[in-house]
C-alpha cells in the first residue's frame, strides 16, 4: 500500500510539473508595450508608436503612430491560438456596419492570409471578404508569426481613424479558404476606444459574439469560483496538495 501511495504521489508531482511547463512556455508568447518588437522589416522607428494593451485576458497589444500626412500604421500583437484575429474600426462601437481587418496563419505554419471584411450583418454570410470602407495603403497589409505570436501590421489612410475599435478571436483550429474566405463566429471579442491625439484609451468590457453586434455589454455577474481559483491554485496543484493532507491521516 505504501509503494502504491508513494507511485501515487511521484504521479502527482509529474503532472504538476507538466503544468508549470505548460506556464513557462505560455510566458515566451507574452507581449507588452515594454518589449521589443521582433519584426526585422519594420519600416517604422518602434519608439515612434503609441502602445495600448487592449486586451489583456488575451494579451493583445495595439502599435499605432501617424506616420506621414493622413497615414497611420498599426501593429496588432496576439498570442498564435491556431486562429484567426481581427480588429474593427467602428462608428458606434457596434460589429454591425464596421469595417474589420482579419488575419490567420494556418497551423502548419505554410498559409497565411489578412484581408478587409465588410461586417455587414449578424449572419456570417453578412460578413463579406474584401469589402468594407478602410483605406488600406497597398502592399501594407501582412501578417507573421514570431516565436508563438502574431503580428498584423497594416497602414490607413485617414485625417484620423475611427476611435472605437474591437478585437476578436476565431474559432481554434478554423481558417478562412478559398474561394469565398468566409469566417465562422469568433470566440471573444472585446472593444477600445482610443484617443489618437493623446495616446490614451478606454478599454471596454468583454462582449459576447451578439451582444458585440448589438454593442449591449455582457453582464457583470459571474459564476461562483471553484475551489482551485478561489484560493489561487491550479487545479492540479489543488489535487497535490490534498493528497498530501490525505496521505497524513492515512
Amino acid at each position: 500500500m505504501k509503494l502504491c501511495s508513494v507511485s501515487f504521489i511521484f504521479s502527482v508531482i509529474a503532472i504538476q510539473v507538466l503544468h508549470l511547463s505548460t506556464i513557462v512556455n505560455g510566458q515566451q508568447a507574452m507581449d507588452s508595450c515594454n518589449s521589443t518588437l521582433p519584426l526585422e522589416d519594420l519600416a517604422l522607428d518602434s519608439s515612434l508608436f503609441q502602445c495600448v494593451e487592449v486586451w489583456s485576458d488575451q494579451n493583445y497589444i495595439l502599435r499605432y503612430a501617424k506616420t506621414v500626412e493622413n497615414t497611420w500604421s498599426f501593429i496588432l500583437s496576439t498570442p498564435d491560438s491556431n486562429a484567426y484575429i481581427a480588429i474593427g474600426f467602428s462608428t458606434n462601437g457596434r460589429m454591425v456596419g464596421s469595417s474589420a481587418i482579419v488575419g490567420w496563419i494556418t497551423s502548419d505554419g505554410e498559409n497565411g492570409d489578412a484581408k478587409q471584411y465588410l461586417l455587414g450583418g449578424m449572419s456570417p454570410g453578412d460578413v463579406i471578404p474584401d469589402q468594407g470602407d478602410l483605406k488600406i495603403v497597398n502592399g501594407s497589409l501582412m501578417i507573421e508569426s514570431v516565436s508563438s505570436r502574431l503580428y498584423m501590421s497594416f497602414q490607413l489612410t485617414a485625417e484620423l481613424p475611427r476611435e472605437k475599435l474591437l478585437y476578436a478571436m476565431g474559432p481554434a483550429d478554423f481558417f478562412p479558404s478559398s474561394p469565398e474566405f468566409r469566417l465562422r463566429e469568433h470566440q471573444f471579442v472585446t472593444t477600445t476606444t482610443i484617443n489618437y491625439n493623446t495616446g490614451s484609451a478606454t478599454i471596454g468590457p468583454a462582449m459576447s459574439p451578439g451582444s458585440a453586434m448589438t454593442g449591449a455589454a455582457q453582464s457583470p455577474s459571474s459564476p461562483a469560483p471553484s475551489l482551485s481559483s478561489a484560493y489561487g491554485l491550479s487545479p492540479s496543484l489543488l489535487f497535490f496538495v490534498l493528497s498530501l493532507v490525505a496521505l497524513k491521516f492515512y
